[in-house]
């Protein structure tokens, strides 16, 4: 560990800040490894796996729900305690939960939990830092405190919105085959909610959210809310705006018992084109992104292997004059 730092003072030139990039380093680096054994571990268990599982013990069903209720019912005792008196900001965090896959109750109080208890471990991790380096001054010990409360609370705002946009990527790109299915199935002769529930167990494969939001849609249908209504919360849950028009043709159709395959087929064409535009939008960025990998880190050692011996030759010229 001596070696090290005394490795990063030598680039750095203040011990006290070699200590506090090793620590900073070695928290990264156990923080990375965590995270990529947990992406390992859980994609070890796929869903067949899952459900061979759930039929070999039956029993361990009912204890996950037996400890999931009473875990919501230690998150519904202590939510007025977490939770913000601010509708507004309630609001905005439930709707990005639901965005995320988060349609528990007790989700935004478990959000909130987390932010505190992250905040708490940070504070203590930093007055540990501070134990170790007391060569600190204070304007430097206070500056970490705050530095690293204020990162450890908006870090989970930020991977909540990161999940809530990626969850919404995913469902943009599957639906234009969803609706391909739909059109498919109507066409076959299915009525909309029959066609809906066969689409809804078909696009399993390709995306279990998008298969999982279309269920909670039959679910909702089958008892007694209208299609469009159940269709209007399956928009607020995924956050998915453009399906408005599309909803509201099927509206139209309900409504006067029209066909609809011709409706659906423009639509599946224009959710596909968009979904080629994104497509391509997203391959015209690449240029952009890969200029500062290339500056950072092919240029220079190209630049060394180029440029290098020619250096070192004028610099052993001027040396023997």
């Amino acid at each position: 560990m001596d070696y090290i730092i005394s490795v990063i003072n030598t680039y750095i030139g203040d011990e006290d800040y070699s200590k506090f990039v090793f620590l900073g380093l070695a928290f990264l680096s156990a923080i990375a490894f965590t995270v990529s054994i947990i992406i390992l571990l859980g994609n070890s268990s796929t869903p067949l796996k899952k459900k061979l599982h759930t039929i070999s013990i039956p029993n361990k069903t009912n204890t996950n729900k037996e400890s999931s209720k009473s875990f919501d019912k230690t998150l519904e005792s202590i939510d007025k305690y977490v939770t913000p008196k601010s509708k507004s900001e309630q609001e905005s965090v439930k709707q990005l939960l639901m965005h995320a896959g988060f349609e528990n109750k007790s989700a935004i109080t478990s959000f909130y939990a987390i932010k505190i208890i992250l905040a708490v471990l940070a504070l203590l991790g930093s007055v540990f830092i501070t134990r170790l380096l007391p060569e600190l001054t204070t304007n430097k010990i206070i500056f970490y405190v705050i530095l690293s409360v204020f990162i450890a609370t908006f870090l989970p705002n930020f991977v909540l919105r990161r999940l809530a946009e990626k969850r919404i990527k995913n469902l943009k790109n599957s639906f234009p085959d969803a609706l391909d299915l739909l059109v498919v199935s109507t066409e076959a002769g299915l009525g909309f909610q029959a066609a809906l529930n066969r689409v809804s167990k078909e696009i399993d494969s390709v995306s279990p959210a998008l298969s999982q939001e279309l269920q909670i849609v039959c679910q909702k249908a089958r008892v007694g809310i209208p299609i469009p209504s159940a269709l209007n919360q399956f928009v607020e849950r995924t956050g998915l705006t453009e399906l408005q028009g599309l909803i509201s043709i099927i509206t139209q159709s309900v409504k006067l018992g029209s066909s609809m395959g011709d409706t659906l087929r423009d639509y599946a064409d224009e959710f596909r084109d968009r979904r080629m535009q994104r497509a391509e939008e997203e391959a015209a960025k690449i240029g952009t992104k890969m200029i500062f990998p290339l500056v950072t880190c092919i240029w220079p050692g190209f630049f060394v292997v180029a440029v290098g011996p020619a250096i070192v030759k004028v610099l052993d010229m001027f040396a023997s004059r």
